[in-house]
């Protein structure tokens, strides 16, 4: 009879067979054997755990702090697979679009170039601001209610919403939505449609590929 263990191990397997069907040329990389990641970081510097507690997501590739990953914690595995899979999915779907929408407001910092024709541009560089931005949230949303909902599946235990609120009102993805009171709302609604069942289509998606036979 197959234990738990077990049975969270082909889960686990399951999901990334399905990335790999999904997402051409899908792949896990340590970040520290990657030189661009080493770079962002620097970029990235409000946020101190980017290289040793983040994942983060390029189509087609998902970086992970070191290799080999989560091996001994396969339900955090699933959950953070089941995450990025979203972000996958979604730029694969809208392509360049989805770059544009996840960077700005802060993306139109580069206007600033223009700088050579007119100083009127450098005021494009107040885009570096942590302006919040109504992409990144949506696409941010979309992924973290499928951690919540792959949490439940898996656990059967409904899951606190301080962490994932926590993730749009501080310094992790630059403030993208600091309005708690609201975020608390939308993830109480939108977790109840899970508890009924009532799947968006990429959660349903996941829901059947955990559970494939």
């Amino acid at each position: 009879m197959i234990n738990e263990v077990e049975k969270l191990i082909k889960i686990r397997e399951n999901l990334q067979r399905h990335i790999s069907e999904r997402i051409p040329d899908f792949e896990i990389v340590s970040k520290q054997e990657s030189f661009f990641m080493k770079v962002l970081s620097k970029v990235l510097f409000f946020n101190k755990a980017f290289m040793s507690r983040y994942i983060t997501t390029i189509y087609p590739k998902m970086y992970v702090p070191s290799l080999p990953w989560k091996e001994d914690n396969p339900i955090s595995a699933i959950i953070v697979m089941a995450h990025e899979y979203v972000h996958l999915s979604d730029r694969k779907r809208m392509g360049p679009v989805f770059n544009l929408l996840y960077l700005a407001p802060q993306v139109f910092a580069l206007g600033a170039v223009g700088v050579f024709w007119s100083w009127w541009w450098l005021l494009c560089l107040l885009f570096l601001l942590p302006i919040p931005s109504i992409g990144r949230t949506w696409l941010e949303f979309r992924a973290y209610m499928v951690s919540l909902a792959v949490y439940y599946w898996i656990t059967d235990q409904r899951p606190a919403f301080d962490f994932y609120i926590k993730q749009f009102t501080t310094p992790s993805y630059y403030w993208m939505l600091p309005s708690q009171k609201y975020l608390e709302k939308q993830f109480q609604k939108h977790f109840e449609k899970i508890i009924n069942d009532e799947l968006t289509p990429i959660q349903k998606e996941i829901k059947e590929t955990l559970y494939k036979e």
